[in-house]
This record gives structure tokens, sequence and C-alpha cells, in this order.
């Protein structure tokens, strides 16, 4: 049975998408690592990736451990199949499941949604295959690419929250107002869609001038400047490749900083001659504080308009 577009919205209540118009500014890192750390904190989590090159399934070690070769099967027969989606990782963490994405798989499911969207009920595609599997979990956390406009469309009509990560460069600020556009248009068949917020990313320690300039451009996208996280992601490039290159998140990373006698013994090693692995940089813990603040600001979000929600007659 088919259900209305109001009851498809309720199912996916709890959807959060990110996007930005632009790539490189951390859209995938930040899908990884709010669903990471919402698990780790005890609710359950569906993430789910549509882009081709599959960064979240190395994010999260799935290309470094051989299995992602067909990742992207579950959401492609969920969609041109009609089966039932299903989880491709299930609990690849504990508390969090992945849905993910492989060149072949998804590139056929990109040329699928483009297809539908000429049909009068292509938008809601993805609401009707989430419907049935949203209300198991706490929270699904969906990345996208930042390109693929079918996919796009079919996100905001089918999401509650849209997260937008951005730089303070003029390419992602633009990225970002494309998106302020979108979401816009998206409303008029998701009223129920929510601006969670804007979060600044790769910005140094100190950054006020560059956070009052951020403000000022999501005020004049978005009419008020209020969306705009507290948190801000630090630029921090070696934790980052650290991070990847082991498949794993922010808060996982930081257990391999070593300790100050760690740190002596490798030292001795090097001046013995032997060749040791470089370290984790103990900038990895500053980083997972990062992530951890900018999760439980989204999370504090979501419970506060929910409250405002049952308060409404």
């Amino acid at each position: 049975m088919d259900l209305s577009v109001e009851q498809l919205h309720h199912a996916c209540r709890r959807v959060i998408v990110i996007v930005n118009g632009k790539g490189g500014v951390l859209k995938t890192t930040t899908a990884a690592n709010i669903a990471g750390q919402a698990a780790d904190a005890g609710h359950n989590v569906l993430l789910m990736d549509f882009d081709p090159q599959a960064n979240l399934s190395e994010d999260l070690g799935v290309t470094q451990a051989g299995t992602g070769d067909q990742a992207g099967a579950p959401l492609f027969d969920a969609f041109a199949r009609g089966k039932e989606l299903v989880p491709s990782h299930p609990q690849i963490r504990p508390r969090l499941d992945l849905v993910g994405a492989d060149k072949d798989n998804t590139e056929a499911l990109i040329t699928w949604l483009t297809a539908q969207m000429s049909e009068p009920r292509g938008e809601l595609a993805l609401a009707r295959v989430l419907a049935p599997i949203a209300p198991k979990y706490d929270l699904v956390v969906i990345d996208l690419p930042p390109v693929v406009k079918s996919v796009r469309r079919a996100a905001l009509a089918a999401a509650r929250y849209l997260l937008i990560p951005t730089q303070a460069d003029i390419s992602s600020l633009k990225g970002m107002r494309l998106i302020a556009e979108q979401f816009a248009q998206a409303r008029h068949i998701n009223p129920d869609l929510q601006l969670l917020g804007i979060l600044l990313v790769l910005v140094g320690e100190s950054a006020t001038a560059i956070r009052k300039d951020v403000r000022n451009a999501i005020a004049a996208d978005f009419g008020t400047a209020e969306p705009m996280f507290d948190t801000v992601i630090r630029h921090a490039l070696s934790p980052a490749e650290s991070a990847r290159k082991r498949g794993l998140l922010a808060h996982e990373l930081e257990t391999y900083v070593p300790s100050q006698a760690e740190t002596f013994q490798r030292l001795r090693q090097r001046a013995a001659g032997a060749q040791v692995e470089r370290a984790v940089s103990s900038t990895a813990v500053k980083v997972a504080a990062d992530w951890a603040g900018v999760t439980e600001e989204a999370l504090l979000r979501i419970a506060d308009r929910e409250a405002v929600e049952r308060m409404e007659p």
C-alpha cells in the first residue's frame, strides 16, 4: 500500500542529509563522524552513501577490509527493483549500520534516479525507499555527492533536516548558496524540511573574523545567521590523513595518539636506525573534540525542535 506524502515524511522525521554544492568541504567526513559519534553515544544510526567514489566506506574501513566491491547493490536494488532496503554493512560499528556505495551500482542508481525525475512521483523515490526502514533508527545520516542534482532533489524531498558544511572561501560559499536555493524549492514538496545548521570547516583555531564573514553570508542566503553551529572543525591535515588511511573515525583515531613515554621510545628506536611508522598527531584529540561538539549540537537541536513540535496543537 502506498503511503501518503505526509506518512512518508513522518517516517523520515529523523533523516539528516549532508550536502554542499562544492566538493572538498568535509561532507563525507561530517557524515561519518556525526553518525559514528551519535552511535558511540548510544543512538541507533543508519549511514547512507550516494557517492560512487565511496569515500564514506573508506572512512569506516570498508575499503581497507576489501568488502566494498558490491556495497552499492542494496541501495540500487531498493530503488530500481523495489526490494526492501537493507544495510550493506550491518553493525560496521556498534549501533551503526552502513548502506554503502560502489562505482558500478551507484552510478547505475544515479542514472535510474535521474530518469525518474521526469515522472511526478520521482522526487519522492528516496522517501518511499526509506519509509519502511527509517523508523527503526534514532538517526539516518545521508552523504551526497556535490553535483548530482537528481540525488539531491530526492534527498531534500525525503529528509527532515539539512546540514551544510562549508569553508570560508568564495567557491564554498557559492556552493552553500546553491543549496539554499534548492532548499527553498524543496520545501514546496517537503514543507517539513528544516535547516539543521551550517558547519564551518577547515579553519584555524582562532578564526573570529572568518566566522563573522561566514555568518554574514549565511544571513544573506537564509535570512538569518542563527543556523550556524557554534563549534567549528579546525584545519588539521595530519589527523585527517591518518584517519582515512586507517579507516578510523576521529574519536577512534584519538586512542592512537602516543603517550609521552611512547613518544620517547619511538625517538630512541629511530635513533637506533629502526623504521618506525609515523605517530598520530596529538592534534587528533582536539579534532575528535570538535566532532563531538558538532554532534552534541546537532542532537540537541533535533531534540529542541521535536519538543516544540510536541507542544504545537
